[in-house]
C-alpha cells in the first residue's frame, strides 16, 4: 500500500474588492502627501500666489512700524524707536542711505537696539511668508479633485490583485 499527499492547502488569493478599496485609500494619501508646486498654485490662485505673500508681509511691516510710533510717542527720548522707524519708513535710495548712516553714528546701545527691532522685523516677516505659503498650499490641495487620485488607485488596487492571482495560480501548477 502507498501514501500519497494530498494538497489541502487553498490558494492565496487575494480579494480584489478589498484591493480595490486600499488603492483608493491610498489614492486619497497620495492627494494629500503630493507636494504643491508653484505651476499648481497659480492655476488655482489665477497667479495670485505671489500678490498674496507680498501683501501679507507689507501688512505685518505696517502692523509693527505702527507699534512702533505708537511705542515712540509715549517714549519720545527713545533714539533707537527713532531711527528704527525712520529706516523701516524710508522708500528711496537717499533716504535709506541716510537713515543708515544716522544708525553708524548712533552709540552702540542704540545701534544693537535698532539692529534687534529690525531682526524682530525680518523674523516676523518671514513667519508671516512661511504661513501664507503653507495656507495656500493647503488651500490648493483642498482644490484638488478627488477623482483623479481615488480613480486611478481604485484601478491600480485591482490591477495588482489581479496580477498576484493570476501568477499564484500559474506558480501552484
Amino acid at each position: 500500500m502507498q501514501v500519497s499527499v494530498i494538497n489541502t492547502t487553498e490558494p492565496k488569493n487575494v480579494s480584489i474588492p478589498r484591493a480595490m478599496a486600499v488603492g483608493g485609500a491610498t489614492g486619497l494619501a497620495v492627494r494629500y502627501a503630493l507636494p504643491v508646486y508653484k505651476p499648481e498654485m497659480d492655476y488655482v490662485l489665477f497667479n495670485k500666489s505671489d500678490v498674496i505673500k507680498e501683501d501679507n508681509m507689507k501688512a505685518v511691516k505696517k502692523v509693527i512700524i505702527e507699534k512702533a510710533q505708537e511705542a515712540f510717542k509715549s517714549d519720545k527720548e527713545n533714539e533707537a524707536l527713532k531711527l528704527f522707524i525712520k529706516r523701516a519708513k524710508a522708500e528711496t535710495t537717499q533716504q535709506i542711505k541716510t537713515a543708515k548712516n544716522a544708525i553708524k553714528k548712533a552709540p552702540q546701545e542704540v545701534q544693537e537696539n535698532v539692529k534687534n527691532l529690525v531682526n524682530d522685523l525680518a523674523a516676523r516677516m518671514q513667519a508671516s511668508k512661511n504661513i501664507t505659503i503653507a495656507n495656500i498650499k493647503n488651500a490648493v490641495r483642498q482644490q484638488r479633485p478627488y477623482s483623479h487620485f481615488i480613480l486611478p488607485g481604485v484601478a491600480l488596487g485591482a490591477l495588482v490583485a489581479y496580477a498576484y492571482n493570476v501568477v499564484g495560480t500559474i506558480k501552484e501548477d
